[in-house]
């Protein structure tokens, strides 16, 4: 496979993404709202109750702990969910842009059209994901470094590294495969969008089951971990052996 073949093509969707205002806004205010407004919202909110005095220590290291694991679980879902809009838009995109005939004809394998349309959506996905992470631990930690009941650096421990340095970008990949495959086989933009959200419903009880267990939850990242890693080699030889150019032109005509 020549890797500068598909970054050729990873680069050309990336300057028709920074042209489209809806997948810009949808990079943007994920991370801004689940980076910044939901952690101070959380924070606010135990601030009051330990204002109020009806909290003890203990409880408040609890709260503290499950503001943690809801963080993490949303960067969880970021790079799920952001797919369903940015790769599910890569080949029917082609149609709107009227460049999908150039695209197929071009001297390339299928698999290196397919790694650099995968590109062109992980890329973007997993830098606002990380991005709009590090805002919000920034926010937790300083305030919990500033709090009389903490007191300590609460980001990152051994259960936020796993999920956001694993189990996100294995997320990512699942999701920017399904939703690829989706994008050729359908040939509205719409339906393309609603087909890709159907994906990230199974990973999405996952994460929020794992979520709510605390003591299960390394246990369940570890398997998630893995189920996913064996989903995305499955996908990935999945979009091959169903990729068909002429009957994308043929059909799409």
């Amino acid at each position: 496979m020549r890797l500068w073949k598909s970054w050729i093509v990873t680069r050309k969707d990336l300057s028709v993404f920074r042209k489209n205002k809806y997948v810009l806004y949808s990079l943007i205010a994920m991370p801004i709202i689940l980076g910044v407004v939901l952690p101070l919202i959380f924070i606010f909110a135990l601030n009051s109750e330990i204002a109020s005095g009806t909290l003890t220590h203990v409880q408040v290291l609890a709260a503290v702990n499950q503001i943690v694991g809801l963080a993490t679980m949303y960067f969880v879902l970021i790079p799920a969910i952001l797919p369903s809009i940015i790769a599910s838009y890569s080949f029917v995109g082609e149609k709107i842009e009227k460049s999908l005939e150039p695209l197929l004809a071009t001297p390339t394998t299928d698999g290196e059209l397919l790694l650099g349309k995968s590109l062109a959506s992980f890329i973007p996905c997993m830098v606002v994901t990380y991005v709009g992470a590090a805002i919000s631990a920034i926010i937790i930690d300083t305030w919990s470094i500033t709090s009389p009941q903490i007191g300590t650096l609460v980001i990152p421990n051994s259960y936020w590294l796993l999920v956001i340095g694993v189990i996100a970008p294995l997320a990512c990949i699942m999701s920017v495969e399904a939703n690829i495959i989706v994008s050729s086989k359908v040939n509205d933009i719409r339906a393309a969008q609603q087909l890709g959200g159907l994906i990230v419903l199974p990973l999405v009880f996952i994460v929020i089951f794992a979520s709510t267990s605390a003591q299960l939850s390394m246990v369940l990242a570890i398997a998630v971990s893995a189920a996913l890693a064996v989903a995305d080699i499955a996908l990935f030889y999945l979009s091959k052996a169903t990729f068909q150019r002429e009957e994308i032109l043929t059909k799409w005509k």
